[in-house]
Formats: C-alpha cells, structure tokens, sequence
C-alpha cells in the first residue's frame, strides 16, 4: 500500500497505510462488484502476489501480537481475547488447532473462539494466505506469484514486467525505522532526504555496504537522520523471527501440527520458496491439480 500510494504521488507516502482516504481505491474487497468482475476479466490488470514461509509468518505473528516487546500490545490481545497471561507459542498454536463454534463470530463467543481455528474467520495475521487475494479461488488469474525470500530481484522483474520500475519502482526510498518519526508518526512522515553522494536503492533493495569503507565493520549505512542495518533480510520484521524459529519450534510435532494447519500455504510455498523467477498462478494450478494439469495441455 506504501508503494501504491507512493505511485500516486501522496507526499506521506511512508506513513501507515490503512486509514488514509486515498486506500479504499486500493482495496479490491472495496470495489462494487461490476467493478470486481471488470477487473477481473480484463487481461490488462495484473494480480501478483508474494508468499512468506508459513512456519516464520505464524512466529512473526505470534512474537508481535500475542508476546509483543510492548505491554500496552500484549494487553490489547489478551483482553480481545478474554486471557489473563500471555500464551506461550504451544499454546497459542495448540488454540489454532482447537474447532472453532461458529464462523463468522459473534460478539458472545468471540473471546478464546475467536482465537480457535485457522479459516476465513481468523485473524488476518495468522489467517491462512491462501485465503487473500482470491488465491484460493482463481489462482490461475495471478501473472505473477513469488517468495518473500527472494522479494528483491523478484519484486524488480514484476514492476519491470508492468513498466513501473523506471518511473517509480527504482525512485522509491523507504526506511524501517520508526525511532526517529516525530509526533504524530505514522500519520505524517514525509520521504527522508538524501544527502549528497548518497543514492536511492529502489523497491525492496537490499541496501549493500561500500568495502572500500573503513567502517564496514558496524554493518549499518547512513541515510540521513535514519540508520538501517544491512540484513540479508529485506522485508526483516523487528520481531526477527527468522532467527528465532528453532528455539520456538522446538520440537518435532509442533512444527509438524503448524504444517497441517497451514496445508494449503505449504503447497504452494514448496512450489516457489527455491525457485528464483517469479512463478505464474497457470504454472502453480497446473501443479497442484489434476484437473487444472489437464486443461493446462489442452
């Protein structure tokens, strides 16, 4: 959505995204249905969408809703969800395998069911991705599907393929770092300047250190006022899950009950999670259905 706004010219464009009134038009749930269906059914309009590992999305998830750094954050779960203490990971994935009584909820059985099962009535954080987008339902109407691991040169040959990569995708300068936002933060912060003999890095670019620089050795660059660590992980959450996995997963069943409840996003993380170019939802369908296999060769 940054992005989106970003090619619209709105100046906040790295502000939080979801309450700004230029969103709904970006938001295709929003759109009337003649306008859904038109999209849809006209080739012109791409659908593309990136896919992160099932197993580091859930821990990201729970690291940053259910045991956040931030107290205030640990309490506004707990009390949506009627605890008392903050859940540890077996626990909170042991209440996504629990069935839940109804869906969609209501509001006198939404507390601790509302945290049971993983299907359409989940939270978004932990709700299965296969559930957005339509990735479900018309998976073969997706041009481009990629991986969050391999999100830099991926996410440069999508906007290159639709032509927004020399007029915005390589001009686009973000920065991930909330310390130095000033009052009323997400709401108004405005591009960070370039200093001179600094350049942009573009689009989900990892930003890479000068060797000839003596002080490689702090792996961070200068950008401004904002200092951003060099990481071999571009879209990385300050939750850091990815290093965390194994001592959270720890023991065989645990990371084999998160694979069966996510099922579906495993399918098709395994199609794409070592493959380098970016996949089209034909060539996934194809894979992952005998039906589609079958009028794919037709």
């Amino acid at each position: 959505l940054q992005f989106l706004r970003f090619t619209i010219g709105a100046k906040d464009y790295q502000s939080f995204p979801h309450s700004k009134p230029d969103v709904d038009a970006m938001r295709f749930d929003t759109l009337q249905e003649h306008v859904q269906m038109k999209i849809l059914n006209d080739p012109e309009w791409k659908f593309a969408a990136f896919i992160r590992n099932p197993v580091e999305r859930l821990l990201s998830a729970y690291l940053d809703k259910v045991a956040s750094e931030k107290q205030a954050v640990r309490q506004h779960f707990q009390k949506n969800y009627g605890l008392n203490h903050t859940i540890s990971f077996r626990e909170f994935v042991n209440y996504l395998g629990d069935e839940r009584q109804s869906c969609p909820l209501s509001k006198k059985n939404y507390k601790i069911d509302g945290l049971r099962g993983v299907d359409w009535c989940a939270n978004p954080h932990w709700r299965p991705q296969t559930f957005f987008c339509g990735l479900s339902e018309f998976l073969p109407r997706f041009s481009f599907i990629g991986a969050l691991d391999h999100i830099e040169h991926q996410s440069r040959a999508l906007l290159q393929s639709v032509g927004l990569w020399e007029s915005h995708g390589k001009y686009y300068h973000w920065v991930d770092d909330k310390k130095e936002m000033k009052g009323s933060g997400f709401c108004e912060v405005q591009p960070p300047k370039l200093r001179d003999g600094q350049e942009l890095i573009g689009f989900q670019q990892r930003i890479r250190r000068d060797d000839s620089d003596s002080n490689t050795n702090n792996a961070t660059m200068n950008y401004g006022k904002i200092t951003t660590e060099v990481s071999d992980t571009i879209y990385g959450h300050s939750t850091n899950s990815r290093s965390k996995i194994d001592s959270y997963y720890n023991s065989p069943d645990l990371l084999e009950k998160v694979k069966l409840l996510y099922e579906g996003d495993y399918k098709l993380w395994n199609l794409i999670k070592d493959k380098d170019s970016l996949s089209s939802g034909v060539e996934l369908a194809s894979k992952l259905s005998s039906v589609c296999n079958s009028l794919a060769k037709n």
